[in-house]
């Protein structure tokens, strides 16, 4: 047999009679719990946060801005790059402000295939580089579904988030030529900055091209360097590490890879230079936080 309206209101009315002050409390109890976190999160200071993802034998890195902006360099081998992502930023992130692809090759841009299509991506920086690879072909078609603005790196560009943090553009040159024949050496390299902070970034760049990035305002005495290209003897050279001297020099790659990455001559070479070496081999991602002035290091293993 239906229940009648009446009968239906009348059972409404001794629901909320008997759960309703349960109800109000639970309520009251959840805007207070938010009210609370809101506020943590506001009182917290303004931060910057840089991490090395771990993703295997390649690079990925997420800058966080103090204001919240979002910058990722690459996006590795697969799409793990989400799962990293994840698990450095808040659950509700859904923009990438900005995206940069260093050069072509397929462990560093791969992973930016799914990060397009779950992210909205407002900026892409590209490299002056050429692939061949229907991996670089599809990822073209997904910046172009995307309707970002897509800017070509060049010397001198700069990327301000008006909070504190600039990424500065030192190479490839206003006049560089794609070579077809080596995508590294098209490799995007940036120096990020935030009050005493900086972050020296520089893709896959070989020795030949890295002393271009001291004629062109590269800091001394570097914060941060990523090792370029994995750790590889071709990179990190010594024209670079004498001028930089970084306090902490990182290596993003995978464990027994096919490269031989870490290179020991490399090792030694920063070794030499800096006073502190990082692995995503033996550490997961690494994470850089910094209010402008102190520096703290934290690591997944």
């Amino acid at each position: 047999m239906k229940e009648s309206w009446d009968e239906k209101k009348q059972n409404t009315k001794l629901f909320f009679e008997s759960y309703g002050k349960v109800f109000c409390v639970m309520l009251l109890l959840s805007v207070s719990l938010c009210s609370v976190v809101l506020l943590s999160s506001l009182s917290q200071p303004r931060k910057l946060r840089v991490s090395f993802l771990d993703i295997g034998q390649g690079d990925a890195i997420l800058i966080q801005t103090p204001s919240g902006k979002k910058m990722l360099i690459d996006g590795g081998p697969s799409d793990s790059v989400l799962t990293r992502i994840g698990e450095v930023t808040n659950y509700f992130t859904t923009n990438i402000d900005v995206l940069e692809e260093t050069h072509p090759d397929a462990d560093h841009v791969t992973g930016l295939i799914p990060v397009l299509e779950k992210y909205n991506v407002h900026m892409v920086v590209a490299s002056p580089g050429v692939g061949t690879t229907n991996v670089f072909k599809d990822l073209q078609k997904h910046i172009d579904d995307e309707h970002a603005d897509v800017h070509v790196a060049r010397t001198g560009d700069v990327v301000d988030f008006h909070d504190g943090v600039t990424v500065k553009i030192l190479y490839p040159p206003t006049n560089y030529k794609v070579k077809k024949d080596d995508t590294n050496d098209a490799s995007v390299s940036v120096v990020l900055t935030y009050g005493d902070e900086t972050f020296l970034l520089t893709g896959d760049l070989p020795t030949t091209e890295e002393g271009k990035l001291i004629t062109v305002g590269l800091p001394k005495n570097i914060t941060v360097y990523k090792a370029g290209h994995h750790g590889s003897k071709y990179s990190s050279g010594e024209q670079l590490l004498t001028f930089i001297r970084p306090e902490y020099a990182v290596i993003s790659a995978g464990k027994d890879n096919r490269y031989g990455h870490p290179n020991p001559e490399a090792i030694a070479r920063l070794q030499k230079y800096s006073k502190e070496i990082l692995s995503t081999i033996d550490r997961g991602t690494i994470t850089f936080i910094s209010d402008g002035r102190l520096l703290e290091v934290e690591t997944e293993k």
